[in-house]
């Protein structure tokens, strides 16, 4: 494929940031031009935008580059559809859209800009990873993801066949492989790694088990996460249950491509030449926690301003992991409209699911239910497929009582509703909590 010159510089400054030949100053200088740069091209190139940034009023922002710029939201994206787009789509690399569980499904074109910056950040973090775990790239990998029209698939066949990978792509919510013919194959033919949701590693756990087979004594050992909240909780958790190294594969959206990639510590390091960051406050929310908000830098088809994504996050520095990544480290914490009252506090969803978590020694899988009791209090109530050693339930419940400051009813099950196998193809919230109190008047 020929490149353009733009096409060829963008490429050649990731690789210089990726090989550690960019310092810090040149990345920020470089990063309020590129903001500058992507202005112009989307109000040039953008029905959307061309409005958009010039008829609204804006935000303050700290990034010089990008103060007084309007926020693009998912709402914006879900009623203009294809009028935020910077190309036709006869000048793309693909198409996907977004899957439709939260709002109507929204066009994700990309173009061969997109995929190729995007991806030389999953390429290193995959590469890296596999070094960690194997000291080899000859380990066969299940790729698993939710859909064709989804770009997970494309991104790690991509950086598969580029590293060397051997792979096969199990898709577990195809009618034609399904979770039952995925186990299936990735027994006999000895899949090392696996790429997917936390809830598809918990849900193959279970399965497993239920024929009788132990998942700590499969081939796999490197299970790589994404597409829904995962705690380091959760991370731990699925090693046990594996007896796996588990860490996280990426963090991003359709809409936003990959933002932060995984290393062997479990963090998340964010893509820092793609994207600026801003972490806006969220009403009682304390420390640096707040909705992260990106701005997307580079000139493909659909580079997104000042987007909220929606999802509570940390950015924190590079050197509270010492993997030798030096990207700054992204934590989530769950989505904004997930954060809930209990027990007089606010609570994110994350440390919902760490406390859970906590109090088990293996879990494969859980469901939490906030009532009313008859007095009026919040309650909670957790069914979990798990390992308690030898505790009581009387015992763990207490633990989560202190953990939760509400009562607490836990039972142990051998199976859940179906719905909290489908993990991120739904919703996190509808899938693992359920808030059945009623609404204040």
């Amino acid at each position: 494929m020929i490149k353009d010159n733009l096409h060829q510089q963008w490429l050649d400054d990731v690789d210089a940031y990726l090989d550690g030949r960019t310092t810090p100053q040149e990345l920020e200088a470089k990063g309020q031009l590129r903001a500058r740069e992507v202005l112009h091209y989307v109000q040039e190139h953008s029905a959307f935008y061309a409005g958009h940034l010039r008829s609204q009023m804006g935000s303050p922002s700290a990034l010089p580059a990008l103060d007084g710029r309007p926020f693009t939201t998912k709402e914006d994206l879900r009623a203009v559809g294809r009028s935020v787009c910077s190309l036709p789509f006869d000048q793309i690399a693909v198409y996907y859209e977004t899957t439709g569980t939260t709002g109507l499904p929204t066009p994700c074109p990309r173009a061969a800009i997109d995929v190729e910056t995007s991806g030389a950040y999953v390429q290193k973090a995959v590469a890296d990873l596999y070094q960690s775990t194997f000291g080899t790239t000859n380990a066969l990998t299940a790729i698993m993801g939710p859909s064709e029209l989804y770009a997970f698939g494309d991104t790690y066949g991509e950086v598969c066949r580029n590293l060397g990978i051997p792979y096969v792509r199990l898709w577990p919510e195809s009618p034609r492989v399904g979770l039952v013919k995925a186990a299936q194959l990735i027994n006999d033919l000895e899949v090392r790694s696996l790429i997917c949701s936390p809830a598809v590693a918990l849900a193959l756990a279970r399965l497993y088990a239920s024929q009788g087979i132990d998942p700590r004594e499969t081939a796999v050992g490197q299970i790589m996460v994404l597409g829904e909240l995962c705690t380091p909780q959760m991370l731990s958790n699925i090693a046990r249950v594996w007896n796996a190294h588990c860490t996280h594969g990426l963090y991003g959206s359709q809409e936003a491509h990959a933002v932060a990639t995984g290393c062997a510590n479990g963090n998340l390091h964010f893509s820092e030449t793609n994207y600026l960051a801003e972490i806006l406050p969220v009403p009682g929310m304390e420390g640096d926690i707040g909705e992260l908000c990106l701005t997307m830098l580079v000139p493909g088809a659909k580079p997104l301003i000042r987007y909220r994504t929606g999802d509570l996050a940390r950015l924190h520095s590079a050197e509270e992991c010492g993997c030798g990544n030096r990207s700054r480290c992204l934590r989530v914490f769950g989505r904004v409209s997930d954060v809930m009252t209990l027990a007089g506090r606010q609570v994110l969803p994350a440390l919902i699911e760490s406390a859970v978590l906590s109090a088990a020694e293996w879990v494969s899988g859980y469901e939490v239910r906030i009532c009313s009791a008859s007095d009026g209090s919040d309650h909670v109530e957790v069914s979990m497929v798990a390992g308690i050693g030898e505790r009581s339930v009387a015992q763990v419940q207490e633990q989560m009582a202190g953990h939760f400051g509400t009562s607490v009813q836990l039972q142990l099950e051998q199976s859940l509703d179906p719905r909290t196998e489908t993990g991120a193809y739904i919703s996190w919230k509808h899938a693992r909590i359920r808030d059945q109190r009623e609404p204040a008047l």
